[in-house]
């Protein structure tokens, strides 16, 4: 149980986000859409390369919540202290968050 409250999760998920990305360059058309109306049909276009955004934000989510600084002020200013299972799980779950849309725009292409 100890791997699933550590932040080797966080990892494990960052790189099954990045092996996506890179993987799909190879599959995906030149332009995919990256923004869709409120009746599901995409307004908004960017090329493949954009796609590796994704794992560029997992990577920043990542080095932010690791600094003792960001989890000290999360710590301090919440209203319920987390403990450091729970901001854990917070992290791990904005970045399967970041993946699920990763993952809804390659469907989408």
């Amino acid at each position: 149980m100890s791997f699933l409250n550590s932040r080797k999760v966080a990892w494990v998920i960052f790189g099954i986000g990045l092996l996506t990305a890179v993987g799909s360059l190879f599959f995906l058309p030149d332009m995919i859409p990256v923004h869709f109306s409120s009746f599901g049909t995409p307004d908004g276009w960017d090329y493949k390369t954009g796609i590796l955004l994704f794992p560029i934000l997992q990577l920043f989510i990542l080095f932010l919540s690791g600094r003792k600084k960001v989890k000290d002020f999360m710590f301090r200013f919440a209203r319920t202290p987390l403990n450091d299972i729970q901001y854990n799980w917070a992290v791990d779950g904005l970045l399967f968050f970041v993946f699920c849309v990763e993952i809804w725009i390659l469907t989408e292409a």
